[in-house]
């Protein structure tokens, strides 16, 4: 990426972002010596994923100038950026810069797009790994290895143990992941204590259409 590229994104970011009201100088000045660091680190760390993701596209014969004109692609990357100053979790980072690097190469509607932006505000990057995983079962361990072979039909809640053996013991909390994911129209099964009909049909993809578009937008 040239330096006007960068001169460029930088401006495209520097209102990007929002300030926080603090109750007087003396809050203020703590806050300062507290957080001002940390917060140029995650300032930077943003902004250099932004350019990254622009760079990508500009390889693929996207034109900067053309991009900040797309109101759509401003709007995604100013949201992405201020999402990213609120969270140290690196899986809900990632998805924000594909969301970035996504934007102009997805055919899916603007308002979903936003839609889904706000999802990865909301959720926690265990929504994230989950969602992931019931979207492609096999691709997983394809990427992980060790496949489980199953003798009988599992739990929907045991393939997603198995697939992450430190949620072993915290039902309440993957059983609410999912119920999130699927009151949000991204999975498909309301009850993980379910079996499947047929042991084959474990490794089949368990979110909706509109989960896969979620996981194509933000997650690849």
């Amino acid at each position: 990426m040239n330096e006007k590229t960068k001169e460029i994104t930088y401006a495209l970011l520097k209102g990007g972002l929002g300030s926080i009201p603090l109750a007087g100088g003396v809050a203020s000045e703590v806050f300062g010596v507290i957080f001002s660091d940390p917060a140029t680190k995650r300032r930077d760390s943003a902004m250099s994923d932004v350019i990254e993701k622009i760079a990508l596209l500009e390889d693929e014969a996207f034109k900067v100038e053309e991009l900040i004109e797309n109101e759509e692609f401003v709007s995604v990357v100013i949201k992405a950026y201020n999402i990213a100053m609120q969270t140290h979790e690196e899986d809900k980072r990632k998805a924000l810069m594909n969301a970035v690097y996504n934007t102009p190469r997805s055919s899916i509607n603007e308002s979903e797009k936003m839609m889904f932006l706000n999802y990865v505000s909301e959720f926690t990057e265990w929504h994230l790994k989950i969602l992931y995983f019931c979207n492609n079962p096999e691709r997983f361990y394809k990427e992980h290895g060790n496949r489980p072979n199953y003798e009988k039909s599992p739990h929907i809640s045991t393939l997603i143990t198995d697939a992450y053996p430190e949620l072993k013991h915290r039902s309440p909390f993957y059983t609410q992941i999912t119920r999130d994911l699927y009151n949000r129209g991204l999975f498909k099964y309301q009850n993980i204590e379910n079996y499947f009909d047929r042991t084959v049909d474990a490794y089949k993809p368990m979110t909706t259409v509109y989960g896969n578009e979620f996981v194509l937008y933000v997650l690849q």
